[in-house]
């Protein structure tokens, strides 16, 4: 059992973090550009819902990835207690 290693989880970990952290910045700038009317008519108001999905997205499977991670490394305390 020697040969679990936990090199990966911080950069897994922070990996999760930037990924929600861009997320939830997109969804706020696409928030303001429905707010706002959107640039570009209907065209643009468009692309910001779609991209606010998009963001949506990211930040779902970003938040799975850090579930991971958290669970990942619950099982090798386990392992190592």
């Amino acid at each position: 059992m020697d040969s679990i290693s936990m090199s990966g989880i911080p950069s897994a970990f922070q990996s999760a973090q930037n990924g929600i952290r861009r997320g939830v910045a997109g969804i706020d700038q696409d928030a303001q550009a429905v707010a706002s009317g959107g640039s570009g008519g209907v065209d643009g108001l468009a692309g910001a819902l779609v991209d606010a999905l998009q963001q949506r997205v990211l930040v779902q499977a970003s938040a799975k990835m850090l579930s991971t991670v958290d669970q990942t490394l619950g099982t090798f305390i386990d392992v190592k207690a």
